[in-house]
């Protein structure tokens, strides 16, 4: 079991914390605005010091997401220069399988228990 409240909240130099499993566990699809609405206050730790979550949602050209590693990945890029660590390629540029859990840890859905 991953615990989204340590390290594993931890992506690329990015602290989610709580962030994290909010999103693992939200209903999806959902858009930008709704995730906005939602969490836009939640602060991510950054190489570069403190971010709220609607600052680097703002300017997604992504309008929903499916999963909740397609939202951390538009947080990713819409974070400044220099605020994320050790992402040199973005998964869909490189290859890679972006469901996969990597160094960042999980982030594929949260099944609900209803």
């Amino acid at each position: 079991m991953v615990d989204d409240s340590g390290d594993h909240a931890r992506a690329y130099g990015v602290t989610f914390g709580p962030l994290k499993r909010a999103l693992r566990e939200h209903r999806y699809p959902v858009s930008a605005a709704e995730l906005i609405e939602q969490y836009g206050g939640f602060e991510l730790e950054t190489a570069t010091g403190n971010e709220r979550l609607e600052t680097a949602l703002e300017g997604t050209e992504t309008a929903r997401f499916g999963e909740p590693w397609e939202v951390r990945d538009a947080i990713l890029d819409g974070l400044d220069d220099g605020a994320v660590r050790g992402r040199a390629a973005r998964a869909d540029e490189s290859g890679d399988d972006p469901t996969e859990v990597d160094a960042a840890g999980d982030w594929s859905r949260l099944e609900s228990e209803e």
